[in-house]
């Protein structure tokens, strides 16, 4: 586990303003060490910047040193330990979170034994290892404070920690004191600041995460508020679109039923047109000729009774024979000029009466594909239209017809009887 990924533990935890509260203080005095540790992932940083510095040093050190350098591991895992069992995994409260981290925190505050690995004196110890290993042993001890002068070797190893430490005490001596103090000081400072960094990173992370949340939750309201919107335009789109395909496809097939009708009754509707331009036309020639006949009958009335020769007229008087002959003949030529006019009256009403009827078929036929437009018309009502256009005319010329009224009909029913 890295420092990052507890710094995330951190942030996305209910507990973050406790994790970032809590502190360790480290005290080593014989290195001069003092470290107070703000922040959870601070003390997992600093075991963490441990572990990787004596990493640096190889297996060449001496196991005192070996044993920091486990020791520092070990501090690690519990940690780890700590945030999967208390942090991660499991529901307990602040109180409880407090005593298992007094209990971590004990196990690495009461070791005072251990080396950092930046320390000179660290550094110290493993050059005297590497150089001159059988004096490596007395200064470990003078280090320490564990004064044993038993033999030459230790009494050397004494000597150069000394001389490390004080080396005489001379002006010289006194400033490299001071600079390695001020050292010291820059180096505690530095891991002050490193803490309070830590802490404000943790927070940093903590306000960010939220905020990021939050975001995210309003992405979310926003995707399921659009997508509840596209879902209800989508339905009602949908709706409208099989409402609009439905009546569509009704009209369409209303419309191929009026066009299969208009073509089924277009012929009839020109044919009565024609029929009704036809009949127009022979019934005003056939007035024209009905005029001309009554003309016609007036003049030879006009010249039959004012133009009549005397003796016809004596004939009739003394009741001669040529008489009767004259009146028989007078009264055929009346009656074939009658029964004329009247085949003429016939002939022209009855061409304006069809005409007339073409016309209103025609226009009945108009009607009716109006109304199978409309879907207005049910088969009953078709097929009593269909009736009425293609139904028989009467013409009005045989109704009542008779023939020309002869003289010997004329005589019978002047002499007869019923």
């Amino acid at each position: 586990m890295t420092t990052n990924e507890i710094r995330k533990i951190i942030a996305d935890s209910e507990f973050s303003d406790w994790l970032n509260s809590v502190n360790l203080q480290i005290e080593y005095p014989h290195l001069d060490f003092d470290q107070t540790l703000t922040g959870f992932s601070s003390v997992f940083k600093f075991l963490e910047q441990q572990i990787n510095g004596w990493e640096k040093f190889g297996e060449n050190i001496p196991n005192e040193l070996k044993a920091s350098k486990k020791q520092f591991s070990t501090f690690k895992t519990r940690l780890e330990n700590y945030i999967n069992s208390y942090v991660i995994n499991s529901n307990h409260n602040e109180s409880q979170l407090n005593n298992y981290w007094n209990s971590e925190k004990n196990q690495i505050q009461n070791n005072k034994t251990l080396f950092v690995y930046d320390s000179p004196i660290t550094e110290f110890l493993i050059n005297i290892h590497r150089d001159v290993p059988k004096y490596y042993a007395g200064a470990y001890n003078f280090v320490m404070g564990n004064y044993n002068f038993s033999n030459k070797d230790s009494m050397i190893g004494h000597l150069l920690a000394y001389e490390f430490e004080l080396k005489d005490y001379t002006e010289l001596t006194k400033r490299r004191n001071k600079e390695k103090s001020s050292i010291g000081k820059l180096r505690n400072d530095f891991r002050s600041q490193l803490s309070e960094s830590e802490t404000q990173l943790s927070e940093h992370l903590k306000s960010a995460n939220i905020e990021f949340e939050n975001y995210t939750q309003k992405i979310d309201e926003l995707k399921t508020e659009k997508e509840s919107n596209f879902d209800d335009w989508f339905d009602n789109t949908k709706i409208e679109f099989d409402n609009f395909d439905t009546t569509t496809k009704e009209k369409i097939s209303d419309l191929e039923h009026t066009y299969e009708e208009l073509l089924r009754l277009k012929k009839p509707a020109e044919y009565w047109n024609q029929r009704a331009t036809k009949l127009n036309k022979e019934g005003w020639k056939a007035i024209y000729w009905l005029v001309g006949l009554v003309a016609f009958a007036c003049v030879t009335l006009y010249l039959l009774l004012w133009l009549t020769p005397d003796g016809m007229l004596l004939s009739f008087i003394k009741g001669q024979a040529s008489a009767i002959k004259w009146s028989i003949i007078y009264v055929t030529f009346i009656s074939f000029l009658a029964y004329g006019i009247r085949a003429l009256n016939k002939v022209a009403f009855s061409s304006f009466h069809l005409a007339r009827d073409a016309e209103e078929r025609e226009q009945l036929t108009y009607v009716y594909l109006s109304l199978i437009k409309d879907s207005a018309v049910d088969e009953k009502e078709k097929s009593l239209i269909m009736q009425s256009l293609f139904s028989r005319a009467e013409t009005g010329l045989l109704k009542g017809d008779s023939g020309p009224a002869m003289p010997n009909d004329i005589s019978g029913k002047i002499f007869g009887g019923n």
